[in-house]
């Protein structure tokens, strides 16, 4: 008489408490590299986070206003102000040959609010709106903040046309005027778990900031830490130091970054 073939039942107990001790082992063995690989992950999405906010902040500072770059660590948050310029030209002197040219400088002085460019204009003017700044230093009259060295543009190709007969407190040494957009300051700002891109943060040259300002968020995280310090190198030259940690699920980066400013007005 043949004898069935199979497993018994504890055979077949052995067997799962042999499979059971080897998965257990392996799972050992396993969980770390498998582990490491996931932290190594999170920490190379926070770097990549964390570099990105900082070239973006570090493209637009790079074409900041002289001497508008105000970095400010608060208690509860941390932000830097600046004030964004479209771009700069020249104007016509009176020791350069052109008909239209821009004395309105100091006090009792009068011009007819129109001056011939040197070269090409800054692009992207838009009239009535956009303002010309001259020479700001930050120094008290010579502050675009308050307005004391600034007028509204109202056309868009040369002569330009300013409004106002105020005139502007110095000339510039470079003869140089830059032009920032009526949308107002800008501001990054640093909570407890983002870095945020406000617009129209603050007012200067007479535009009031709008009662909804336009707010995006560059990078968010557990935990943000911003350190932001200005070092001024010389009297045209400041070096902005921007040093961002992120934290997620325990992990933590710290990237840096430096950026020139240049300030000559």
């Amino acid at each position: 008489m043949k004898r069935p073939s199979g497993f018994t039942l504890l055979e077949m107990i052995i067997s799962i408490v042999i499979l059971g001790i080897l998965a257990g082992m392996v799972a050992v063995f396993i969980a770390k590299p498998v582990q490491g690989y996931i932290d190594s992950t999170r920490r190379a999405q926070l770097t990549d986070m964390a570099d990105l906010a900082l070239k973006r902040m570090a493209l637009e500072l790079r074409t900041a206003l002289p001497n508008s770059v105000k970095p400010i660590a608060a208690t509860a948050s941390s932000y830097i102000e600046f004030i964004p310029s479209i771009g700069s030209g020249r104007y016509c002197t009176d020791t350069e040959s052109c008909t239209n040219k821009f004395t309105n400088f100091g006090t009792g002085a009068t011009d007819t609010g129109t001056f011939d460019v040197l070269g090409p204009l800054p692009s992207g003017i838009t009239a009535n709106s956009d303002r010309m700044i001259i020479f700001n230093t930050g120094q008290t009259g010579l502050d675009a903040y308050s307005n004391s060295n600034c007028a509204k543009l109202t056309n868009t190709t040369s002569p330009l046309t300013y409004s106002g007969a105020s005139p502007f407190p110095y000339a510039s040494p470079s003869s140089r005027f830059f032009v920032a957009p009526s949308s107002g300051s800008v501001k990054f700002n640093c909570t407890t778990t983002a870095v945020q891109r406000i617009s129209g943060a603050s007012n200067f040259c007479g535009i009031t900031p709008p009662p909804s300002l336009t707010t995006a968020t560059l990078v968010s995280a557990d935990e943000v830490i911003c350190a932001f310090s200005y070092t001024s190198v010389s009297a045209s030259n400041g070096l902005l130091t921007l040093r961002l940690t992120l934290t997620s699920s325990g992990e933590s980066v710290t990237l840096a970054n430096q950026i020139h400013v240049d300030n000559l007005p």
